[in-house]
């Protein structure tokens, strides 16, 4: 005679094998649903811890192209030179702040937000740049020859450490946002390049991305252009016309 806990009723107390699968069922799915959420809740940032709040004033030769970047002289610490880009306070750029000194040596006080190896110097306005009493060599680029590299462009503040980017279409939006009012674009790459991960993006004649970069922000893309690093800054002069989204 069978066992009568193999047969299930319905309108009978579930016998005990029933309700052990049943329960194992239930654990196995919750748990693919936490380790999905997670998942997908990932963004390519999540590489590096970020920090925001520290001040620094950094002294260094200040350079407006492709996006404002100050290039400190090599010491112990940065055997090629510390570079740090500039952004402002809230959604905007430093252009109009450190204009006048172009090409010069200046000192630049901020607040300063990393990410990683990846840092942004945050200025109140033209009063946080004073020209530097001694005057330094402009860095020389180094060109590491022509790359397609795939990633993800987010703005260079938020993949700094400015805030923590969110995903999908909130996640776009004000990544555009930030990009078309002079924060620098950023390439977070799928693997290091040359031992980073970031890249600072630019156009072929070594100025700001064009405004079509829109189109590609918060997408897994292939970009094809120049690669070369400024003091330890990579900076990536993009073809735009072969860019690819996957």
């Amino acid at each position: 005679m069978r066992d009568q806990n193999s047969f299930f009723v319905g309108y009978l107390p579930a016998p005990p094998d029933v309700r052990r699968h049943a329960i194992l069922a239930g654990v196995i799915l919750l748990a693919g649903f936490v380790l999905a959420a997670l998942a997908l809740g990932r963004t390519p940032l999540d590489i590096g811890a970020s920090s925001y709040g520290d001040e620094l004033a950094i002294t260094g030769v200040y350079s407006a192209k492709p996006y404002p970047i100050v290039v400190s002289a090599p010491d112990t610490a940065h055997p090629r030179g510390r570079t740090i880009m500039l952004g402002g306070e809230g959604k905007v750029g430093a252009q109009n702040f450190g204009a006048a000194f172009d090409g010069r040596t200046v000192t630049v006080k901020g607040v300063l937000v990393k990410r990683g190896a990846l840092d942004m110097l945050l200025v109140g306005g033209a009063d946080h740049f004073a020209a530097a009493s001694a005057a330094q060599q402009p860095p020389a680029a180094t060109p590491l020859g022509r790359w397609r590299i795939s990633g993800e462009i987010c703005d260079g503040k938020c993949a700094s450490g400015g805030m923590r980017p969110g995903v999908g279409l909130a996640h776009r939006a004000c990544a555009n946002l930030c990009i078309s009012t002079g924060l620098p674009p950023v390439l977070v790459t799928s693997a290091p390049v040359e031992g980073s991960a970031y890249l600072l993006l630019a156009d072929t004649d070594g100025g700001a991305a064009p405004a079509t970069i829109a189109d590609l922000v918060a997408l897994p893309v292939t970009l094809e252009g120049e690669l070369e690093r400024r003091g330890d800054l990579l900076i990536f002069r993009v073809d735009w016309s072969k860019a690819k989204t996957s």
